[in-house]
C-alpha cells in the first residue's frame, strides 16, 4: 500500500492478472503514451480513452474497467493495437472485458451496444452477411422506437443504398463456422 498525502491508494491486480491469463497481454507494460487514444476513431462516444482503459485494469479499478461504455464502443479496428510501442494487442484486452463483463453479468452503461451486437451476430449466422434494414429496424423496436429512423430509411432505399429484403445466398457456411466456434468456447 502506497500513501500519498491524507488518501490512501491501493492497486488490486486480480483483474489484470485475469486479464492477461484470458488474453496472453501483460497490460502492466503500458506506460500511457496516450498513443492508442490519440488514433481511437471511436473516442469521441467513450465514456474512457482505452488509455485510461488500461489504467484501471493496471490499478484493479473493476467498476470504472467494467461499467463504463468503453469496451462496448469499441469497433475493434487494431488502430490501438498497431500504434501501442508495447506491442500491447489493446483490442483483444477490450475483447477481454467484454468477455468477462458478460460472464460476470456485471450491469454497464452499453447504451443499446449489447443489443446491436446480438442482432448483428444473429444477421450474420443465419443471412451469411449484414442486412442493414433488418438491423436498424430490430434495434429500433427491441429499444421501443420502432418508427425512429423511419424517414432516412425511406430516402436510402428509394436511392437503392439499403434493400428492403435480405441478400440471402447460402449461408450455410457461415452458420457451420458459428457452430464451430460455440464448441470452441470450452
Amino acid at each position: 500500500m502506497k500513501v500519498i498525502g491524507p488518501e490512501e491508494i491501493r492497486i488490486d491486480s486480480t483483474l489484470a492478472e485475469e486479464v492477461a491469463r484470458r488474453s496472453g497481454e501483460n497490460v502492466f507494460l503500458c506506460y500511457q503514451c496516450r498513443k492508442c487514444a490519440s488514433g481511437c476513431p471511436s473516442r469521441t462516444f467513450m465514456d474512457s480513452t482505452p488509455t485510461e482503459l488500461m489504467r484501471y485494469v493496471q490499478l484493479g479499478m473493476i467498476d470504472e474497467a467494467m461499467k463504463g461504455n468503453t469496451a462496448w464502443f469499441c469497433v475493434s479496428c487494431q488502430t490501438c493495437s498497431t500504434r501501442c510501442p508495447q506491442d500491447i494487442d489493446i483490442a483483444h484486452v477490450i475483447d477481454t472485458l467484454r468477455i468477462i463483463v458478460q460472464e460476470k453479468k456485471i450491469k454497464a452503461e452499453t447504451n443499446n451496444i449489447r443489443l446491436f451486437n446480438r442482432i448483428w451476430m444473429i444477421a450474420m449466422k443465419y443471412i451469411g452477411r449484414m442486412y442493414e434494414a433488418g438491423l436498424v429496424g430490430s434495434l429500433n423496436l427491441f429499444t421501443g422506437k420502432p418508427f425512429k429512423d423511419m424517414a432516412l430509411g425511406v430516402k436510402m432505399i428509394r436511392k437503392g443504398k439499403i434493400k428492403m429484403i435480405p441478400p440471402i445466398r447460402n449461408p450455410f457456411p457461415t452458420m457451420k463456422m458459428f457452430s464451430r466456434a460455440k464448441g470452441l468456447k470450452k
